[in-house]
């Protein structure tokens, strides 16, 4: 369990300050069904809200905080989306 969140938490932090071409990465998102989208972006929030209550170093709070927001927002967005393209 704690190796999975740590994969999860390492995979999020990764994309968020990845210098890779975003191209291949929404080219891929295309290939996913759009509510396996939804779910990742929804584990993303919760991992993000799970390094928030685990962090211990004050000056990784203001990141904590800015993740969680950038997750809700995400998830917030892409779950509109589904809901806007179901018939």
């Amino acid at each position: 369990m704690a190796l999975e969140f740590l994969r999860d938490l390492w995979g999020t932090v990764q994309a968020q300050f990845s210098l890779v071409d975003h191209d291949d990465i929404v080219e891929k998102q295309m290939d996913d069904s759009l509510e396996s989208i939804v779910e990742q972006a929804r584990r993303d929030w919760v991992n993000a809200k799970t390094f928030f209550d685990n962090v211990v170093d004050p000056e990784l709070v203001d990141y904590a905080v800015y993740s969680i927001e950038a997750a809700e927002r995400k998830y917030v967005y892409l779950l509109n989306k589904a809901r806007a393209t179901r018939p």
